[in-house]
């Protein structure tokens, strides 16, 4: 549920007024569409889940009846083992001024410790900045020790933003999102690409690219018997796109590595949903871990790591959430001088941080969650920004939990109640209810 909560109120902004439709399929975990509609169900939401029948690939068309079903609802979850983010179908629900969350293959890993329990706040904040030093950008140049040497030019084409915040009429995400990404010009793309992780297609997939084409595909059989039924624009060099997600994983799902942040991904096949012209109904990602990234001659990522992130404002830099763990340890004093901070009445320790008070967890503006209410405790304001302390943060994870349980106990929608008792529960220390 932790997932679900995230994707319905704080990505998709779902109101209760509000219709929302879940597509999903036979091929996928039911628990995960009764989840988000089950978060739904908490606000009031009037939500429908709609079977369909399993897609062979990537980018195929679904059905007349699911094509039609898709244009009908205020917001639309599609939990489907085959992405439709990429066909005509979405393209059309997103212009009757549906708002869309494609989630493709998606696992109960996203939802429970991967991509989607991430604070999207911060996954925003990041593509924005990466968007802003890729503006008017032209000539793209990736390379990585994995061989990869590669080029592409994308003068005039504009990145698109993925950051998980759909809560204006037509717009269209991945969830879990965190990306930014383009569709390079067709005809420009040439070089070596090797793949690190593609899913079931393999590891270690090498591209030979030539005039905007993958010409040849070696180490994956089963990627070239896919890619040759589908005839030449199958191979065409489709998009380039940068991770954005701190909490996405690398676990061999293409929806969730693709996200991972530092990494950059590259797909073959349909282009039309990136600012292309490309039209074939396949649309295939694939991973590299470790790249460094040129535009126009500068570089913006060096072995996989962001090089920009401490030119300014250094408190912007992401927190190091390893070194704030919570422990069960009960602790019966507080003292600040040593190297545990305690809750008096709590018994968790927090780990405390390195980090300087000019360097915290920074999120621009109040959240509109009630996670991130001011009574947390960890609120303060610098440079007119607010912020989270990273001494805080380990608290702050535990209302999120008994928020949770406490919702889970009362089954409410009567969030008011839930934050009221949510409060008392933390301010008393009563931790495992």
């Amino acid at each position: 549920m932790k997932g679900a909560r995230i994707a319905v109120k704080q990505c998709m902004g779902i109101k209760s007024e509000e219709e929302v439709l879940i597509i999903t399929d036979s091929k996928m975990p039911r628990n995960l569409s009764e989840a988000l509609k089950k978060a739904t169900d908490e606000i009031g939401t009037k939500c429908t889940i709609k079977m369909m029948e399993p897609l062979k690939v990537n980018g195929q068309e679904p059905t007349e009846e699911i094509a039609k079903l898709m244009k009908k609802p205020d917001a639309l979850f599609l939990v489907t083992s085959k992405s439709l983010s990429h066909t005509k179908a979405r393209r059309e629900a997103s212009k009757f001024g549906v708002r869309v969350a494609s989630m493709p293959g998606v696992t109960e890993f996203s939802f429970t410790e991967g991509g989607l329990t991430a604070d999207y706040r911060l996954v925003k904040e990041l593509t924005d900045r990466m968007n802003e030093k890729l503006k008017n950008s032209k000539i793209v140049r990736i390379t990585s020790d994995n061989g990869t040497d590669f080029t592409s030019t994308v003068k005039g084409r504009e990145w698109k933003k993925d950051d998980g915040v759909i809560h204006e009429k037509g717009v269209f995400n991945n969830l879990p999102a965190g990306e930014i990404s383009v569709a390079p010009l067709e005809g420009t793309s040439n070089g070596i690409i090797v793949i690190d992780k593609m899913a079931e297609y393999g590891d270690g997939i090498k591209y030979t690219v030539k005039d905007g084409f993958a010409i040849k595909i070696e180490r994956s059989k089963l990627l070239e018997k896919v890619v040759e039924e589908l005839g030449p624009k199958a191979r065409n060099i489709a998009e380039i796109g940068i991770g954005t997600n701190p909490r996405a994983k690398i676990i061999g799902n293409v929806l969730e590595d693709e996200k991972v942040f530092g990494t950059i991904h590259i797909a073959l096949g349909n282009n039309l949903s990136s600012g292309g012209n490309i039209d074939v109904p396949l649309h295939l990602d694939g991973i590299i871990l470790k790249p460094t990234l040129k535009i126009d001659g500068k570089i913006l990522i060096k072995n996989g790591k962001w090089t920009f992130l401490d030119e300014d404002e250094p408190e912007r830099k992401i927190p190091d959430k390893d070194r704030l763990k919570v422990s069960e340890t009960p602790s019966s004093q507080v003292d600040i001088s040593d190297k545990v901070e305690s809750h008096p009445t709590s018994g968790y320790e927090l780990q405390k941080s390195n980090k300087k008070p000019s360097d915290p967890y920074v999120v621009k503006e109040p959240l509109e969650s009630h996670y991130f209410d001011p009574w947390v405790g960890g609120w303060t304001r610098l440079n007119n920004k607010f912020v989270i302390n990273p001494q805080l943060y380990g608290y702050w994870i535990k209302i999120v939990e008994i928020h949770e349980k406490i919702h889970n106990i009362y089954k409410t929608g009567n969030e008011g109640f839930v934050e009221r008792m949510t409060r008392y529960n933390f301010r008393n220390g009563y931790f495992n209810l």
